[in-house]
């Protein structure tokens, strides 16, 4: 697929490269074909491979953490970071939350915005947690570091996390910014997905797509066809277009028919928000 180059980040910024029309294409094919084929599942691994390649950092690694279980996984696989794999492995898991100048940021005021260690107010990390973190990151090559979360709240997290020894640069984190927002976009896209997975077999009686099963269960739950574009990334003449098919479908003339509709078939369990709009 040929994009055109588009200036993702700004023009006059120092970007080390990525502002390049190469990076700018890699990052436009690989979104695009990620949002262009939903799936139950992050894909973390592409996504954490070309933040690599991009801001030439030494390893990515991306935290999920449900409640109190967490779990990281690391690319490339085989980074050992001077002999210091296993204690960065152990470290995510039990010492981050209190030790990571970027995560005690986020803990304390969940604002999930790209964030990289050296921009971490003191208010969040002092000169002993902020020494304390660059005396042990050091020793892993990997002392620069900055966070790019695709979810974050009280209950759980998803965040990649870049390291490397130089500090990211004003144009690189400007792309972070942009990137975030398209992370966030497909992260809702598959929870979404995934919301709605356990009833697909019931949906393809009706011939219903996944993703028109998903704008369906979005509609049920109160949302507009403006705030379902926006949760999905896609266009809202791209909803309204899965509306219709969902209405021929199953017969019906309106967002409330198909949802009492899908209710009847077991497509959707009942909602009691209210629908709006048509």
């Amino acid at each position: 697929m040929r994009v055109p180059a588009v200036n993702l980040v700004g023009p006059g910024r120092d970007t080390r490269g990525v502002g390049s029309s190469r990076g700018e294409r890699e990052w436009l094919e690989l979104m695009s074909d990620l949002l262009g084929a939903p799936s139950t599942t992050f894909p973390e691994k592409p996504i954490a491979e070309q933040l690599r390649r991009t801001f030439e950092a030494r390893g990515v690694a991306f935290s999920d953490r449900s409640g109190t279980a967490i779990a990281q996984r690391m690319w490339p696989v085989d980074e050992q970071f001077n002999g210091h794999r296993a204690e960065i492995d152990r470290y995510a898991v039990t010492e981050s939350a209190g030790g990571h100048p970027v995560l005690r940021c986020y803990l304390s005021t969940l604002d999930a915005t790209p964030l990289q260690v050296h921009d971490v107010p003191e208010a969040f990390a002092d000169r002993r947690v902020m020494g304390a973190w660059l005396e042990r990151a050091s020793r892993w090559g990997a002392a620069a570091q900055v966070a790019l979360p695709t979810y974050f709240a009280a209950d759980g997290h998803r965040v990649f996390v870049l390291g490397r020894v130089d500090p990211f640069t004003r144009g690189e984190l400007s792309l972070l910014h942009v990137l975030h927002g398209l992370l966030v976009g497909l992260d809702r896209q598959t929870a979404a997905l995934r919301s709605v997975a356990a009833t697909v077999d019931t949906a393809q009686a009706t011939r219903l797509t996944v993703r028109e099963l998903t704008v369906l269960g979005l509609v049920a739950d109160g949302l507009t066809a403006t705030a379902a574009a926006r949760r999905l990334a896609v266009a809202e003449g791209t909803v309204h277009k899965h509306l219709q098919n969902i209405y021929r479908k199953l017969g019906v003339r309106d967002r409330l028919g198909a949802v009492l509709r899908a209710q009847h078939l077991g497509v959707l369990r009942s909602h009691p928000r209210a629908i709006r709009g048509r």
